[in-house]
């Protein structure tokens, strides 16, 4: 049973996100699942990232079931960059069998970007984010990509990503609504931080496919809690960040220099993030998706602040 299949659309919600680890240490990890845990009455699932940035870490996948195992409802982030069709069949009856539902498809950050660490690691591409999305909706109905019969049924909740900061937008458009087509029951988007480019990105989809997109969209938010964490984050692909979000970013950090007091530039990001979230309201949107990057204290703020 899927809770983010049970809550989306009844009232406004939230899901996390947490990153494995970069290696066999599972302790800070551990420790950041049993955080959730308590707040599992207050978000509907929580993602976990495959590979971001094509920076090495755990699988999506074996994170996922470690979650699962702890009480802890994920939404498995599945990119097509690393796998082709036969891997990423076998992992997605994997993690059915599992008891894992919600699967975000994701084309994934390709390993030439700026944040990754294995700059020779060729990409697959075999199957598009869309096509995924296609490959789990025959799944669901119990066949393989081929056509061949399984031996039963998945049932994923399907999610797809959405670039809010795209260019072309309207190429971002006319993806989204692909994979609106292809089966996609959810969407999560890039973290924004502001509302103006998910606010263009709605008016220009009303205006070239005339349908609600909102009511199926959490939007991604991200608290940033240093100075260096914004300048990698501007590093990642899709990534915009206006002048006033940095500037306020640094005079938070200036401030912190000069008074010692720790926590300072972190306090300014769950605002930002909380005053973000009442414009995001506005826009008839279903909820936010909370990218805290290991920081589980602004993640309970601003689902507190819901």
């Amino acid at each position: 049973m899927s809770l983010l299949r049970d809550n989306f659309g009844k009232k406004f919600i939230a899901t996390g996100e947490a990153s494995p680890p970069p290696g066999p240490d599972m302790t800070e990890f551990a420790h950041e699942v049993a955080e959730m845990k308590p707040m599992m009455d207050k978000i509907e699932g929580v993602n976990v990232v495959d590979i971001p940035g094509a920076r090495v870490l755990m699988s999506s996948l074996g994170a996922s079931i470690y979650m699962m195992q702890q009480g802890v409802e994920p939404i498995f982030q599945m990119t097509v960059r690393d796998r082709n069709m036969l891997a990423l069949q076998a992992d997605l009856i994997s993690a059915a069998t599992f008891g894992i539902e919600n699967v975000l498809s994701l084309a994934g950050d390709h390993p030439a970007c700026d944040a990754a660490d294995h700059k020779g690691a060729k990409p697959v591409y075999d199957l598009d984010s869309t096509t995924l999305i296609t490959t789990m909706k025959m799944m669901n109905d119990g066949k393989m990509l081929n056509g061949s019969d399984m031996n039963g049924k998945t049932n994923f909740f399907m999610g797809a990503a959405i670039g809010p900061t795209s260019s072309p937008l309207d190429g971002e458009v006319y993806k989204t609504k692909r994979k609106l087509n292809a089966g996609a029951d959810f969407f999560q988007t890039q973290g924004i931080f502001d509302v103006e480019p998910m606010q263009n990105f709605l008016n220009l989809y009303d205006k070239l496919i005339g349908e609600d997109i909102a009511s199926k969209t959490l939007v991604g938010i991200v608290p940033i809690r240093s100075y260096g964490m914004m300048m990698y984050l501007l590093s990642m692909p899709g990534v915009v960040i206006k002048d006033a979000v940095v500037n306020s970013v640094k005079k938070a950090q200036d401030e912190q220099k000069k008074t010692g007091k720790k926590g300072i530039i972190e306090d300014a990001g769950i605002d930002l993030c909380i005053n973000l979230v009442d414009d995001i309201k506005g826009l008839g949107m279903k909820g936010v998706h909370i990218m805290p990057v290991g920081n589980v204290r602004a993640l309970k703020a601003i689902v507190g602040s819901l």
